[in-house]
């Protein structure tokens, strides 16, 4: 149906934090008429969507359900453009990420030092939104009657112990519950939103919209669409021009932009690298900038487009024992264990119901670490880390799958070690170069452009790996995925012959090499003691140029993780703020921003629930400038 040429609110995205902002105005006030504007199709009962094992078909080269940013070709990532997807569909990332239950540390919020925004005013939402049922069900500070359900999932992998285990070995805490916001050092079994009643993703448009659509005739979707700027009269926001979203072919004439007149208020939701675009369209940025686009400035916010913050992520892989339970068959298509999926879906179990990661850690360095990631890494630990002991510098989890392309590997059973530098120090940004909205971006995400990122970022590999190499199912490395270090290094990649337990050197044939037994994995010559009597393994030691090799490889496979946020950032306009604590924009009336650009420092977790806390608070906000009362609770 064709949308309302005037509602009351016009919400400029559909994502995660937009359509909780439509649905909980929606039902607040079923007068008040809504319209959200999203770019992608409608997710409204997508098997992609709801089945959480699909979440990878996302990423592929052909998906449509994800928009795929190139940043600026960078020698600092061995001449690469990263690209980085966000969501492109009703539910933005909510409706296509990995689905990790992960929650921001508390010093995270209290350091944007913004009024009503510190972790005391944003517990009661974080409960509000979520249906808790994990290990630690404490009342204060996890909710269980939220739209958004959290559970493990139905199709757990029994080498989870062992990764736990191994991190036990290496001496870190397996706990109940890191998501606290306050445990940073620890391990445990990762919680998901999926819902355990059904088996499904909990995305925000299925908890949020359309149950709402369902029973009031006010909230209006018009998906397929791109706004292509916010109407700004006498300093007002007063409507929204759109166009398809999808470019005209070439040599056909430009689609003429529609419009659709807001009465009370809009707001952009477009993400981070959505929403400073539709604004500098807008007329809202730096003077020069949109001058420069052919833009005219309406109000000159610098602050538009920078900030640009993300996580840096590695994946490497590595073989495991024929007999582990992985999830490679499915990720293979093989009929039959899809056909037994579906079937078991149908009872809210199997392996239809995972995102095939069960347990991770948020990890701290030693001293002894710390003083090997260099003296850029030091001054930025002891000037953001030292006195927080609530922020993790990394992420490592287990990935119970080759996460690539299979028909690259020889078939097998993999697993995939992920790991990730939760606060970066490098600061990129995104600025339009024209008016026309089928024209990309300026994006440049800046990997690595910042010293004290590459330090923790080998450290993460090096810990991922002697994770892995812990684990009884552990056969070696996928060694094209590696750094690529001397044949000679004691610390080089290996491959084990799964028939003689020895190592494999490339095509040469077996070697004396690597003897797998238990959770033994000792770098031996093979012998005829028995196995069992073979020491503990000890931690590889990576020579300067093994080092080098490291880099070398990070800077080739380093990536995002999705995790996009900053580009608006919520700060005083004299100190490159875009919006005020309200998320006011500022020098617009009845425009306001309510996304993860408006994080103005980084999380120390999946972006996902701060994304979920924005829009719960950015609702409240919105019903305050309406003279709406959103409660804090359900």
């Amino acid at each position: 149906m064709s949308p309302p040429k005037e509602v009351d609110v016009i919400v400029v995205g559909g994502g995660a934090a937009g359509c909780i902002v439509a649905g909980r105005l929606a039902q607040a006030d079923p007068n008040l008429e809504i319209l959200i504007v999203e770019g992608g199709k409608n997710n409204l009962n997508d098997p992609q969507v709801r089945q959480p094992a699909m979440f990878l078909s996302h990423l592929a080269p052909t998906s449509t359900t994800a928009k795929f940013y190139a940043g600026r070709h960078s020698e600092l990532l061995g001449g690469r453009s990263p690209i980085v997807p966000t969501g492109n569909m009703l539910g933005g990332g909510s409706s296509i990420n990995f689905m990790m239950y992960t929650r921001a540390s508390k010093s995270d919020y209290d350091d944007w030092k913004t009024e009503g925004w510190s972790a005391d005013d944003l517990i009661p939402l974080l409960k509000k939104m979520e249906s808790y049922n994990l290990e630690n069900p404490d009342p204060k500070i996890h909710g269980f009657d939220g739209p958004l359900a959290v559970c493990h999932g139905a199709s757990p992998a029994p080498n989870t112990e062992e990764f736990l285990q191994a991190a036990q070995d290496m001496g870190y805490k397996v706990v109940d519950d890191i998501q606290d916001l306050e445990s940073a050092h620890a391990f445990e079994r990762w919680g998901k939103w999926i819902n355990p009643k059904t088996g499904f993703r909990s995305d925000t448009a299925h908890n949020y919209v359309h149950p709402v659509m369902e029973k009031n005739s006010n909230l209006h979707l018009l998906c397929d669409s791109k706004v292509s700027k916010v109407v700004i009269e006498n300093g007002k926001a007063t409507g929204v021009e759109y166009v398809p979203f999808s470019p005209p072919a070439e040599g056909a004439p430009k689609p003429v932009p529609q419009s659709v007149t807001a009465r009370k208020l809009v707001v952009v939701s477009a993400g981070s690298l959505g929403s400073p675009t539709v604004l500098e369209r807008s007329g809202v940025g730096a003077r020069e900038i949109l001058e420069k686009a052919g833009v005219e400035c309406k109000v000159d916010l610098p602050g538009v487009g920078e900030n640009y913050q993300d996580h840096n992520l590695i994946l490497p892989a590595y073989r495991v024992a024929p007999e582990t339970k992985t999830h490679d068959d499915f990720l293979r298509g093989i009929p039959e264990v899809h056909a037994q999926g579906l079937k078991d879906l149908e009872e809210a179990k199997g392996i239809y119901t995972t995102n095939f990661i069960d347990a991770g850690g948020k990890l701290r360095p030693s001293e002894e670490e710390i003083e090997a990631m260099g003296p850029e890494f030091r001054k930025f630990w002891n000037e953001y880390f030292k006195d927080a002991p609530d922020k993790p510098v990394m992420f490592a989890g287990l990935v119970n799958a080759f996460l690539g392309d299979h028909s690259l590997l020889p078939g097998g059973k993999y697993v995939t070690i992920g790991t990730y530098l939760e606060y970066p120090a490098s600061r990129g940004s995104i600025h339009i170069t024209s008016a026309d909205p089928y024209v990309e971006a300026d994006f440049d995400p800046a990997y690595l452009s910042h010293p004290a990122d590459l330090g923790p970022n080998i450290w993460g590999y090096k810990l991922g790996r002697e994770l892995v190499r812990r684990m009884p199912c552990y056969r070696g490395e996928v060694v094209a995925l590696h750094p690529k270090f001397s044949a000679t290094s004691p610390a080089r990649a290996v491959e084990i012959d799964i028939d003689t337990s020895r190592e494999l050197q490339g095509d040469k044939g077996v070697t004396a090499g690597v003897v797998v037994s238990g959770n033994v994995a000792a770098q031996n010559e093979v012998t005829s003691e028995p196995l069992d009597k073979k020491k503990p393994i000890e931690n590889l030691v990576y020579s300067e140029e093994d080092d080098k090799a490291v880099e070398q490889w990070m800077r080739e496979n380093i990536g995002t993780t999705w995790h996009s946020l900053g580009t608006n950032a919520m700060k005083p306009r004299e100190e490159g703020g875009v919006v005020d604590a309200k998320l006011n924009v500022h020098g617009v009336e009845n425009l306001k921003v309510i996304d993860l650009s408006i994080a103005p420092g980084n999380v120390g977790s999946n972006t996902y629930s701060t994304a979920l806390v924005i829009g719960e608070k950015g609702a409240i906000l919105a019903g305050e400038h309406l003279g709406i009362t959103i409660g804090l609770t359900n």
